[in-house]
């Protein structure tokens, strides 16, 4: 291991501040909606074979592939740097076009360029670093880009198969202020309520779907959600739907509930499907109720503060910033497939932005190699 005065002299020339933001610029200037991330994930691809970094392509959902680059140095840990390629779609109010990367100071506009660009760039950027030192470090580091983040994580999920075992992860998201030790779950649960129909001027001669559906939404209040120091649990029903779209005198027969709960450890899917079944059977209700999860759906995920990872990550950060990281515990995404299904010590972590999923996205451009050198401290305290 070098001291850290070494490490100081080899980082200087390790990352280069303007390559980093032209790299995020370049991946900004190249839409990928969800469905729409093989043009990026080409780009992707060529990168790495061009800096002379191995390239896997790993097939999901049509023209949407994974790119992975597998750097094998000996025995030792495994780290996983992880990131997404496709953003939200373009929110109305833009000041310029959200695909010509426009630069004004410190700031790169573009959407995707928080969200999160930079943080594939910075993953890139670090994974080349440590490729021409190897010297530095021993056992596997990985470097995944996938598709589908903002959607149903086709990619994330596509990608826990495949990679064997995983010792540590960071998920270079935009979280530079308050990188994350965990996040609340998220469980999407449709309630189909199956009535009886009759004609509308009769309604004792049926069961109406909607009354019953709305009975049992008012119940969900008393729904006792879970409870974590650090994390929210919270319900939302998102829709109520019944009857027809057409004008008839016909008590609705059918309706649905779409129910979201985000949840904290100690909650499962099943839990909280046992739970609801308990709201029914105390509605006494004439109606069916049936069940089911439906995608996406994302467990709870927490890393121990003092887990050796988040203690090396700190390190690092300190050693960068000049500070201790305050660290969050909000949002969701892939960092809960890998620490909340594979069981992963994760830190969610990336460069600095704002105005997410609106209008004039933008990334902090001197947190972008920040991240990198973070990365790279963490790497080689990690990999050893």
């Amino acid at each position: 291991m070098t001291d850290d005065a070494w490490l100081d002299e080899w980082l200087k020339d390790a990352v280069d501040a303007d390559e980093a933001a032209q790299l995020t610029a370049q991946f900004v200037a190249i839409r990928s909606y969800p469905g729409e991330e093989g043009d990026v994930q080409r780009e992707i691809a060529r990168w790495l074979d061009a800096n002379g970094l191995p390239v896997r392509v790993q097939p999901t959902d049509g023209d949407r592939p994974n790119v992975i680059a597998t750097l094998e140095n000996g025995d030792g840990p495994t780290l996983l740097l992880n990131g997404h390629v496709d953003t939200v779609l373009r929110a109305d109010g833009w000041s310029s076009d959200p695909w010509t990367p426009r630069r004004d100071g410190e700031r790169l506009y573009g959407l995707g360029a928080c969200d999160m660009k930079a943080g594939i760039a910075a993953a890139l950027l670090a994974t080349r670093a440590l490729a021409r030192r190897t010297d530095l470090w021993r056992g596997r580091l990985i470097f995944s880009a996938v598709v589908d983040e903002e959607a149903f994580s086709i990619g994330a999920r596509a990608l826990l198969g495949d990679l064997g075992q995983v010792d540590a992860c960071v998920v270079t998201e935009s979280a530079f202020v308050r990188p994350a030790l965990g996040s609340v779950g998220k469980v999407l649960i449709r309630a189909e309520v199956s009535g009886k129909a009759a004609h509308a001027s009769w309604p004792d001669d049926g069961v109406n779907a909607a009354i019953e559906a709305a009975r049992f939404a008012v119940q969900l209040r008393s729904a006792k959600l879970g409870d974590h120091p650090r994390l929210r649990a919270s319900q939302t029903v998102l829709s109520l739907q019944s009857g027809s779209d057409q004008y008839v005198m016909t008590i609705p027969e059918r309706a649905t509930i779409v129910i979201n709960r985000h949840t904290v450890p100690g909650e499962s899917s099943a839990s909280i499907l046992t739970q609801l079944e308990g709201i029914v059977a105390g509605l006494a209700s004439p109606a069916t109720f049936t069940f089911q999860i439906d995608p996406p759906f994302y467990p709870p995920w927490e890393t121990p503060i003092s887990h050796p990872f988040v203690t090396r990550f700190s390190a690092a950060y300190a050693r960068e910033t000049g500070h201790a990281p305050v660290f969050g515990y909000s949002g969701f995404g892939d960092a809960n497939l890998f620490a909340g299904e594979l069981g992963i010590p994760t830190v969610h972590f990336g460069p600095h932005g704002g105005n997410f999923h609106q209008a004039d996205e933008w990334v902090d451009i001197p947190s972008i190699s920040t991240t990198i050198r973070i990365l790279l401290r963490l790497a080689v305290a990690t990999l050893n």
